[in-house]
């Protein structure tokens, strides 16, 4: 070799010992023995010489240690990255250990060590105030939740005593008719055939009430979502004063596969729809009910041509106690809602003024709620 490359490799030598010396990080060089060849400024600063000592000795690591970035040990290995925190100073240190070929065709080790001690503080803090932060959240959320609880009380407290209010004046006017006495029997038969009248019509709004406060959970059965709806659609049409000259169809999925679903629910949300639909049309137009099956999903459409939903009330309907209806308690779309959102569904409306209104209801056919990414 000339004295010419030799004294291009020194100068780059030297130049490479100058970059490690002033690096900010610390910066050790062992040998296949794990003896240290050389340290740079910074880590004699910390730590004193530790030239030619086995670094485990040195800087108070298990033997493992040193094995484990050793492991391999060739030109080509891959770099290894350890933390441990030092005994003498009580530091963190992040340690990267990589294969480093020497002249002679030999391989060391360079490990640069840098000390995260603040940051892994940092981390600390960070992480129990985070800590802190999710118990205040779930202390708050708590506290809504009983406001909600109570707010919703209140709710159907002012909505009950509304609904109830009329059929119970009615049901006492009754009473007191026949306290009086003095009835002709047809006249008799009239006031009992409105007690009997009013009863139900109440019975019918406490069931409602109920059925919203205190809603059950579904009892999941694999069936088939046509049989739901021949069987609603047959229902629908017994309703002779709200169908007159109305037109109701149904399509089944083709080529349907059995789903799980609450068989009485889901057609407890159907038939709220269609009824809806049904007074909507006034007796004129048609009613469709559509299902179809796609990506894991069943999926139910509800179509009427009737007068459609205002962009204002289409916000509202899913709301407890909205109603446009003189009457209805305007709990039916609440509590559909519920139901489908308890099989893991969802229940959308749209609506074109002066055209038609479409809900659609769709829900995970395996009955299981799907995972949101």
């Amino acid at each position: 070799m000339s004295k010419e490359t030799n004294d291009r490799i020194r100068d780059e030598r030297d130049h490479l010992r100058a970059i490690l010396e002033n690096l900010m990080d610390g910066v050790f060089i062992t040998n296949r023995d794990f003896r240290i060849e050389f340290m740079n400024q910074d880590l004699l600063y910390q730590f004193g010489d530790g030239t030619g000592k086995r670094c485990c000795e040195f800087f108070g690591l298990s033997s493992t240690n040193c094995l484990r970035c050793h492991e391999g040990m060739s030109a080509f290995g891959p770099p290894q990255r350890l933390e441990w925190t030092s005994l003498d100073t009580g530091s963190t240190y992040d340690m990267l250990v990589s294969p480093l070929t020497n002249l002679d065709g030999t391989n060391s080790r360079l490990h640069i060590l840098r000390d995260v001690t603040e940051q892994k503080k940092l981390e600390a803090r960070i992480l129990e105030y985070s800590h802190h932060l999710e118990e205040k959240v779930a202390k708050q959320a708590d506290r809504l939740r009983r406001q909600e609880r109570l707010a919703l009380l209140g709710e159907i407290a002012s909505g009950l005593a509304h609904e109830i209010r009329t059929p119970l004046g009615a049901l006492l006017t009754g009473v007191k008719l026949l306290e009086k006495g003095g009835q002709e029997e047809t006249e008799r038969d009239l006031v009992l055939s409105l007690l009997r009248k009013e009863t139900l019509r109440l019975k019918e709004k406490l069931s409602e009430f109920l059925a919203y406060a205190r809603p059950s959970k579904p009892n999941l059965t694999s069936g088939l979502v046509a049989e739901l709806l021949q069987e609603t659609v047959a229902q629908l049409q017994q309703e002779s004063e709200l169908t007159k000259d109305m037109k109701i169809t149904y399509e089944p999925a083709a080529e349907e596969k059995p789903c799980y679903f609450d068989r009485a629910k889901m057609k407890e949300v159907i038939l709220n729809i269609g009824i809806n639909s049904l007074q909507a049309l006034d007796g004129k137009g048609t009613l469709r009910l559509i299902s179809f099956q796609s990506h894991g999903r069943q999926w139910i459409q509800v179509t009427d041509t009737g007068p459609g939903i205002t962009a204002e009330n289409l916000d509202q309907i899913f709301k407890p106690f909205f109603t446009s209806k003189r009457e209805g308690t305007g709990l039916g779309l609440a509590i559909a809602l519920g139901i489908v959102e308890e099989h893991g569904g969802e229940i959308r409306a749209s609506s074109v003024p002066d055209r038609e209104t479409t809900f659609t209801v769709s829900w995970p056919m395996s009955g299981k709620p799907e995972e949101k990414a």
